[in-house]
């Protein structure tokens, strides 16, 4: 399997003899590398309550082993060590009886138990695949941290998730847009069929994305960016001060407020000491181009936190399996591909069109034909069809938060 969306496939046949459904959504996404992960997925249509259901269940019959785990830890291995296929080391033994605990690695296993042999790296990769780990065998610093995670710590991960399936049961609907923030990762779903699949940039831990459902109603070519107070103090007014071109070559503008009726400013009259000590007063925005933070397409649903989709200039933080780099709105990586689906029910759209639009560089609003329900999600734990739980990072500590 290369992606969750995937996975549910095969609990379609499951789900449907059990329930009578018509199937469950598939939005998550595989027990393979996020690196290695297909984006394009076909599934078959599925309900969306029993996608839900289903994991809350699967979640829920996995409480046992890690309840009689958290009784009877497994021991952590050294975080100095690096192992490869062949090695002998006696830290394997505590790597052994764990992967057997959680089912990685066959209880049955009688092999050299100091040997890093063909059956333990099978398991390992299995175990990297689970946590969204690259599944190469090689245990190194980002192995053994996820192995070390106690079982007690991985209980109340689990406890947690159960939460937030019980709450995505009743918020699903026919055709949503739905970005899990610890995968990374943005979903279309069309009357239970996965139409998209892509990267995505998230907000990183001290900016984070927020957990919200909205809807999706119009879209941007060519937009501005207004800069938001916190990016302006932070991030530009620092840039400004250590090299004084930096607006110009930025195509960043300065105004006296972010109303219509503003008036730009020339960055002659702003005190830049005072704005980094004091606070910024004034309002940056970025014209439209290629050097636009939001690139050259923006996705707008009402929220009071300003959150939005949109294009990026940086194509090259889609290559990193983890990608939390932004101020909390979301970069996808095929925005375009995003922009011809939502569009095509309008019988005056066509790729022509919008790049007729594009080549004028003048900002354009477009309403999506039919509002698409938003889902923003944070859900760190599911299981595969397999019965294989599926294990990310808590990104922001929402887990930890919730447990207290």
């Amino acid at each position: 399997m290369s992606n969750l969306f995937r996975l549910f496939l095969q609990a379609l046949s499951i789900v449907t003899l059990q329930l009578s459904l018509s199937a469950c959504d598939t939005w998550m996404y595989s027990s393979l590398s996020p690196s290695t992960a297909t984006d394009a997925i076909s599934s078959q249509p599925q309900s969306n309550q029993a996608l839900a259901d289903w994991n809350y269940n699967e979640l829920e019959h996995a409480l046992p082993i890690y309840e009689a785990a958290a009784l009877n830890p497994w021991g952590s291995l050294p975080m100095e060590i690096k192992l490869k296929p062949g090695d002998r080391n006696r830290a394997i033994l505590i790597l052994r009886n764990h992967l057997r605990t959680i089912g990685d690695l066959k209880a049955d296993d009688d092999n050299e138990l100091i040997l890093y042999d063909h059956q333990l790296v099978k398991a390992v990769k299995h175990f990297q695949a689970r946590n969204g780990l690259y599944p190469d065998g090689i245990i190194g610093p980002a192995t053994i941290s996820a192995l070390n995670i106690t079982p007690a710590e991985r209980l109340r991960q689990i406890q947690v998730n159960l939460q937030r399936w019980a709450k995505l049961s009743n918020t699903l609907g026919e055709r949503y847009i739905m970005v899990n923030v610890p995968e990374y990762r943005m979903y279309l779903v069309d009357h239970g069929q996965t139409v998209l699949s892509m990267k995505a940039v998230v907000g990183k831990p001290e900016r984070p994305t927020p957990e919200l459902t909205s809807t999706m109603t119009r879209l941007v070519l060519n937009p501005y960016w207004n800069v938001p107070k916190t990016i302006a103090e932070k991030d530009i007014v620092p840039k400004v001060i250590h090299n004084p071109d930096y607006l110009d070559d930025m195509h960043i503008k300065i105004f006296d407020q972010q109303e219509d009726d503003a008036i730009e400013m020339s960055p002659d009259e702003v005190d830049w000491e005072e704005a980094a000590t004091d606070g910024f007063r004034y309002h940056f925005r970025q014209d439209p181009g290629n050097d636009n933070a939001l690139g050259r397409v923006k996705f707008e649903f009402q929220n009071s936190l300003d959150i939005y989709m949109h294009d990026t200039p940086a194509k090259n933080l889609f290559d990193l399996p983890k990608r939390a780099f932004s101020s909390g709105c979301i970069r996808l990586e095929k925005p375009f591909e995003l922009v011809s689906y939502l569009m095509q029910d309008d019988p005056k759209w066509s790729e022509e069109m919008m790049q007729a639009i594009l080549d004028t560089g003048r900002t354009s609003y477009i309403k999506i034909p039919h509002p698409t329900k938003v889902i923003i999600t944070y859900v760190t734990v599911w299981s595969d069809t397999d019965g294989n739980l599926q294990f990310r990072d808590d990104l922001y500590g929402w887990d930890t938060n919730l447990t207290e």
